[in-house]
């Protein structure tokens, strides 16, 4: 019933021509919904898994050869960006810290561009709140995927709106689509490694892309089941509790979010400036989130889709296995205990 809603949403979203319309419209009319306290269960995270899977696999075909080619050249710049957003976040947390009283753990966490999951654990690890968090990292990726294809819209017209013809390649392409898109999340989980369901068939895409072996492009209407998925999944994500409490948590949500994609515009501006990459593509990449979702948008808007996600894949590989450390440097307990740790063997040989 609830995915009826959710496809119904999209199909109204279309015919109204609303930016991706198959994603916002779910988003928007759950969200009402689990908001109003119509809907009060959650979606399981296990249904997101599907729509990761159809959508790893449609942007993981787009990595050709010359496609890796060029990013490889562009290793410095990808490095640079990651880097950039890092310690915007940090910036913003700062400042969240400071107007709202927010500590500093929770601040990091809530505006560093990872998974809401992700987050939720490190907040488990370091003892503090997990729901303001999860809401926090929902709420900006939410906000993402409704502005930016508006934005694009109003400041490139010309940039397309709807996904570039099918080419198949028969029934050999189709199979060995199927093989990467199933073979993918199982080695993933067996290695047990993050996001299985996304940078598993993600890789295996990319690699029989890159080796040009047959393929088979992911049908539109495919895709818009993946993004009524999504769209629903992040719906479900608002919590009614969180938003009636009497808090400055929206307020701050709203006011780092703003933030954090201001400076990541700025940046995409700067780098749009100096280089010749197209505005619309480093914006998709800036974006601060939503790795799913922005190369999902990329694709359809007929941009540059493995740059995009290069962008973003740079970034998680350099972002997430710092954050426990840099989120423990941010707590002044944690900062005493490292450097009580550090210390402790000079300490012993003096005795």
């Amino acid at each position: 019933m609830l995915f009826s809603v959710s496809g119904l949403a999209g199909l109204v979203f279309s015919w109204i021509g609303i930016p991706l319309p198959w994603m916002i419209g779910p988003l928007v009319s759950v969200a009402i919904l689990t908001v109003t306290g119509t809907l009060e269960k959650r979606v399981p995270i296990r249904i997101r898994s599907i729509g990761q899977v159809i959508v790893a696999t449609f942007i993981g075909a787009h990595f050709t050869p010359d496609a890796l080619h060029s990013m490889l050249r562009a290793a410095p710049l990808l490095i640079g960006v990651s880097l950039y957003i890092l310690v915007a976040s940090l910036l913003v947390a700062q400042v969240q810290a400071r107007l709202f009283g927010t500590d500093r753990v929770t601040g990091f966490l809530s505006v560093v561009p990872i998974s809401p999951v992700e987050a939720g654990i490190l907040a488990e690890l370091h003892h503090v709140a997990t729901a303001p968090i999860i809401f926090a990292q929902t709420v900006r990726i939410a906000l993402l995927v409704i502005f930016i294809p508006f934005m694009l819209y109003v400041s490139d017209p010309a940039v397309p709106a709807i996904v570039p013809p099918v080419e198949t390649r028969g029934l050999v392409g189709l199979v060995v689509t199927l093989m990467g898109a199933t073979a993918g999340p199982l080695l993933f989980m067996v290695l047990k490694l993050n996001n299985p369901f996304f940078l598993g068939p993600l890789l295996l895409a990319a690699v029989l892309s890159a080796l040009d072996l047959p393929s088979f492009s992911t049908p539109q209407p495919v895709l818009a089941l993946a993004q009524v998925i999504l769209g629903t999944w992040l719906g479900s994500c608002f919590r009614r509790e969180l938003l009636v409490e009497p808090s400055k948590l929206v307020a701050s949500v709203l006011l780092s979010t703003a933030l954090l994609l201001i400076l990541c515009l700025l940046g995409a501006s700067l780098v749009a400036e100096f280089t010749e990459l197209p505005f619309a593509t480093l914006v998709l990449g800036f974006a601060p989130g939503a790795t799913t979702e922005m190369a999902l948008m990329a694709g359809l808007l007929g941009l540059d889709v493995a740059f995009v996600t290069a962008m973003h894949l740079t970034r998680i590989f350099i972002i997430m296995p710092n954050v426990s450390w840099i989120t423990r440097m941010s707590h002044p307990a944690g900062l005493r205990a490292e450097k009580l740790r550090t210390h402790q063997p000079s300490d012993r040989r003096k005795i």
